[in-house]
């Protein structure tokens, strides 16, 4: 696994975390349209994908840790190998949660599972997640500092849309039931989850391209 140098270990690192972030993506979009178009074999190829992403995370650990072990980095390099290890961890977490969200639409397959009062809402609740999910993966990329501060803005409109919902369940229009209400509230988690991950892989990103923390830097 190991290369000749630190250089060209870091190099595949920042490959395979790339790998891996737009597999997320991939798994996300997959598992939303499963979720609202009620497509169960979309569901089930991105739960037959997980083990995949769990894979290479645990490669990116074991390169990382290698790494650090055989060459005794310090500075910037040490950062980059500490927040690739903390990054795949993130990411994982980032699949798992669109596995959760891929096992709920197969099992109420081959409806929906998100009501159709609650349709549209959604939609725009998922999309704005996705969209940081999207954001985070291009920050990896990137290593935009710029780029990564943005996403604590994008977190308060999920926040806001995960409000909408909460308030639509509470209110006259919900005639859908207590199950579908239990689905509902579940997915909102998780997608508000995978909004909080996006956040944090980027803060992540900010700490190791500058050495300090995002609450320090402006936009």
């Amino acid at each position: 696994m190991r290369r000749e140098t630190m250089a060209e270990n870091i190099a595949a690192l920042q490959a395979m975390l790339g790998e891996l972030a737009d597999s997320v993506v991939v798994a996300f979009r997959g598992a939303t349209t499963a979720l609202l178009d009620g497509r169960p074999r979309v569901a089930d190829r991105v739960i037959a994908g997980d083990p995949e992403l769990d894979d290479l995370r645990a490669r990116i650990e074991a390169l990382a840790t290698e790494t650090i072990t055989i060459f005794a980095p310090v500075g910037p390099d040490m950062r980059i190998l500490v927040s690739a290890i903390q990054s795949a961890h993130e990411l994982e977490r980032m699949g798992d949660l669109a596995q959760h969200v891929a096992e709920i639409a197969q099992r109420r397959a081959p409806e929906p599972a998100v009501p159709s009062v609650a349709h549209d809402l959604f939609r725009d609740f998922s999309a704005q997640a996705i969209a940081m999910v999207a954001k985070s993966a291009q920050v990896l990329r990137t290593r935009n500092v710029i780029l990564a501060l943005e996403l604590e803005q994008d977190d308060d409109r999920v926040d806001a849309l995960h409000r909408e919902l909460f308030a639509l369940m509470f209110g006259e229009q919900w005639t859908c039931g207590i199950p579908a209400a239990v689905d509902v509230t579940l997915l909102a988690r998780f997608y508000e989850r995978i909004a909080d991950h996006a956040v944090a892989l980027s803060e992540r990103t900010v700490y190791e391209v500058t050495g300090r923390h995002p609450e320090s830097l402006q936009l």
